[in-house]
């Protein structure tokens, strides 16, 4: 369809042959069928042709339908870069279970929570995180734990891969000390195998719930966002316009828990006949020894993880020579990184193309894109193919017109079906217009120029900008009540001297909060996982231990009262080092 974008996209825009209407198993099925003997997945030195992860996954298909999941089941999935992700959401998508993805790092709370909210009944967890979150797992509907580790599906000679072997130290759990104890029963993924399987031939909808991320936020609050497989087939459909047709080696910086990590990352990837490099790195962390074993044709990953990899001395330069696109997402890169890592390139004779990206949980994942030569710092940029946008004001649903600030809105057949529980939210984010069209507000504020090109303005509710990157303070948080003896925290900007700061708020544990010691190793331990986990802008500069936060009427934490607090705070220093400054004076004459 021609729209006023169409001049951007070229004259070939790849569309694969691509069933929206049915499950993502089946899509996925497809195009093992088409493709057999390509490359579809690379764990190290161990490959899965498409023929060979197809018949992975039925076996799995049929494993777990001895173990008793069903389509009324769902399961949550909480592991390691392995090729258990993989396998076990298709094999789960063919039985119709849902699935919801949990951060490895969240707090055992977020488990319950989210296991309660969906009545989940089984869980797959890797073995050496899975005792941090045991005690609490006894108190959920969680009946079953299936424990994985990353010498499963890895070839003998990759025991010594520096990054499994890393892992491999902390994998060890003894199922024997399980036996008798309340709770669910706990099996190891390699011991599941029972005798003759069963052909699985459950009929699925395609409009059934395939696929919940925890980080829905275009809303303002997280909520669990329930994506379709028609919704996950659309997105693959539409973003592998990105990828290209050519067969590449894709290599993903994006965890699995994220919706660029499967929807874009993995799901395009294999509907698209692309070889999926399995990423043995710690989360978050990086290093060079993927990108020199797997040479991979294109990147995906966070803008900081992008800048890692350009700082990175332990790169060959024959692995990077193959490099032939890169794609920021998840978070905005900022034009001084995004000129930073072309001038890396030009420096080694190499042009790779860099791509922005841009898109939220609720349309899964990519909706727009920078062209190339695009340098305006504000730019988001402008739709994929078959994807449209517009700047919409929410009270009216109404659009604004050229130059006018409101909300950005998106229709895109990867739309989200709603979040978990939060009829509201659904409500505020999803909007069907009169023409039976139904729109996404995305939660950021923008405005389109007549070249049809949005720009970003702002944001609403806590969402803010700073170092040209989106950041929710509720990821701050939840990475920071990860923390052994934090309790709560709250994150806030601050504008100071012309700056946006980021302060947090930090309710530590009963024991901890009279004791200074203790309290500075917590904050030296919150300081080091912000440093690692997060990228600059979105690390907190200053950190302030509390006894209480404040709350609102229905029990949320009260971040404006928080914000006014710290202000409060300034001032009086201020009006302090001012008396104290006004003394010195007197006290010299």
């Amino acid at each position: 369809m021609e729209t006023k974008w169409s001049r951007y996209y070229g004259d070939d825009v790849f569309v694969p042959d691509i069933k929206e209407g049915q499950s993502a198993y089946e899509a996925f099925r497809d195009t093992a069928q088409k493709y057999p003997e390509r490359v579809a997945v690379e764990y190290g030195k161990r490959k899965f042709t498409y023929k060979e992860l197809l018949a992975e996954v039925d076996r799995y298909a049929s494993i777990f339908s001895v173990q008793g999941i069903t389509a009324q089941d769902r399961v949550m999935i909480s592991c390691r870069r392995m090729p258990h992700h993989i396998i076990a959401f298709y094999a789960l998508n063919k039985i119709g279970a849902g699935v919801v993805f949990v951060m490895r790092n969240a707090r055992p709370e977020t488990f319950a929570k989210v296991g309660g909210q969906l009545r989940a009944s089984y869980m797959i967890i890797t073995a050496e995180v899975f005792p941090k979150y045991r005690m609490m797992l006894i108190h959920t509907p969680i009946k079953k734990i299936i424990l994985t580790r990353s010498t499963d599906y890895a070839s003998s000679t990759e025991f010594f891969n520096p990054n499994i072997l890393e892992q491999r130290r902390h994998e060890y759990y003894d199922t024997e000390q399980d036996k008798g104890r309340p709770g669910p029963e706990i099996l190891f993924w390699t011991d599941l195998w029972q005798g003759d399987l069963p052909e699985v031939n459950t009929q699925v909808s395609p409009d059934d719930t395939a696929l919940c991320f925890t980080s829905g936020v275009a809303a303002g609050d997280v909520n669990l966002t329930k994506l379709s497989s028609r919704a996950l087939n659309a997105q693959a459909k539409l973003s592998a316009f990105l990828l290209g047709k050519e067969q590449s080696r894709v290599f993903s910086f994006i965890r699995l828990d994220f919706s660029f990590g499967v929807c874009f990352a993995l799901h395009t990837t294999l509907l698209s006949g692309h070889t999926y490099l399995v990423n043995t790195q710690k989360d978050l962390e990086f290093s060079g020894h993927d990108i020199n074993i797997y040479k991979p044709d294109i990147l995906i990953g966070y803008p900081q993880m992008i800048t890692s990899f350009i700082d990175s001395k332990k790169i060959s330069t024959k692995a990077l020579s193959k490099v032939k696109t890169i794609y920021s997402c998840g978070n905005l890169m900022s034009g001084a990184d995004y000129h930073r890592t072309r001038d890396f390139f030009a420096k080694k004779h190499l042009k790779p193309k860099v791509i922005r990206l841009y898109g939220i949980t609720e349309t899964g994942s990519v909706c727009m894109y920078i062209p190339e030569l695009e340098f305006r710092p504000s730019v988001l940029g402008i739709p994929i193919p078959g994807v449209r946008m517009k700047i919409m004001n929410p009270e009216t649903n109404g659009e604004q017109m050229y130059g006018e600030t409101g909300v950005i809105a998106i229709n895109t057949p990867s739309h989200m079906s709603g979040y978990v529980n939060a009829v509201d939210d659904t409500n505020t984010v999803m909007r069907t217009l009169p023409d039976g069209s139904t729109w996404i507000l995305s939660g950021d504020l923008g405005t389109e120029d007549e070249d049809g090109v949005f720009h970003y303005v702002g944001t609403r509710r806590r969402i803010f900008d700073r170092g040209g990157m989106h950041i929710y303070p509720q990821m701050i948080e939840d990475s920071i009540r990860a923390v052994y003896g934090v309790e709560e925290c709250c994150a806030v900007p601050l504008e100071r001297d012309g700056q946006t700061i980021i302060k947090v708020a930090v309710r530590p544990v009963s024991d901890f909060l009279f004791n200074n010691d203790r309290l500075n190793d917590l904050k030296d331990q919150i300081e080091k996982l912000c440093e690692m986990e997060m990228p600059g802008p979105m690390r907190p500069d200053e950190y302030e231990f509390v006894a209480y936060l404040p709350t609102e009427k229905y029990g949320r934490v009260d971040y404006e009262s928080i914000i006014k607090l710290f202000k409060e705070e300034e001032n009086e220093q201020e009006d302090h080092e001012n008396i104290g400054s006004d003394t010195s004076s007197v006290d010299g004459v």
